[in-house]
């Protein structure tokens, strides 16, 4: 009993050095999540210089750590960089607006939060925003208003591009490269989809990969290293009983054994 649980003992501590590090990034990014949040904050009280000096310490923050052991791709370090340097022109730029400076702070912190939180990424609280926009493109194509109908486009497309990034860092496969070829084509051909009825079924194709492309993502949603936590806590303590029961049940039947004796 007792090799045994020593076993069990030894199996938990060699499992300890990966669960910390696993704690670390996560306490890292946690880090960085929180610093992307306040950017967006003082953007939105337009603070900006305030902003530009947080976003600094975020450079240093990120630089420091080691994306060699990180899960990070040359694709997601791409995306974030770029998505960091749309934010600080958001707050160094001397003629952009304020909507267009509080859109590229909040694309900025949404894909911060994708790999920070990436079982549970706010991007996802753009569903209604996204399937009332499309909503809205499908109302002004039937009543063929082509200049309603390319503002409403362009508002759709500021707000996929808000959320772009993030999606990209979140979601990977075919799923959203159908997306970004639907998208493409309707910034290119916008007008076009009113007069031609082949054009727009892609209107409604888009719908649906929408809403199957925010299902998919909750349905993802669990922690899979929480899950194995669980799993080999939990294995190791159906062993230990199993163990203890099996030697009780030993030691009963030896003991009736020698009574019959």
């Amino acid at each position: 009993m007792r090799s045994f649980l020593l076993i069990i003992i030894s199996i938990l501590i060699l499992s300890m050095p990966s669960y910390s590090y696993a704690t670390e990034h996560k306490e890292y990014w946690s880090s960085l999540n929180d610093t992307s949040d306040k950017v967006l904050q003082l953007v939105k009280q337009e603070k900006y210089e305030e902003a530009k000096q947080l976003l600094d310490y975020f450079s240093k923050q990120f630089l420091s750590i080691d994306h060699q052991q990180s899960s990070l791709s040359m694709s997601d370090l791409q995306i974030i960089t770029k998505s960091f340097e749309r934010a600080m022109e958001s707050v160094t730029a001397v003629s952009m607006n304020h909507v267009e400076r509080v859109r590229l702070a909040t694309e900025f912190r949404l894909v911060v939060d994708a790999l920070a939180s990436p079982h549970h990424p706010l991007w996802l609280s753009s569903e209604q925003s996204i399937m009332k926009s499309l909503n809205e493109l499908k109302g002004t194509m039937q009543q063929k208003d082509a200049q309603a109908f390319r503002h409403k486009v362009n508002e759709f497309l500021r707000l996929y591009q808000m959320i772009r990034p993030a999606l990209l860092v979140s979601v990977e496969g075919e799923q959203v490269q159908k997306i970004e070829s639907l998208v493409q084509f309707m910034d290119r051909y916008g007008t076009d989809m009113i007069h031609d009825t082949s054009m727009q079924k892609q209107l409604f194709v888009m719908e649906k990969e929408f809403q199957n492309l925010y299902q998919q993502v909750k349905e993802d949603s669990a922690d899979p290293s929480l899950i194995w936590v669980m799993l080999t806590i939990g294995g190791m303590i159906i062993m230990s009983l199993s163990y203890v029961g099996w030697k009780k049940y030993r030691a009963e039947k030896r003991r009736v054994k020698e009574r019959n004796h």
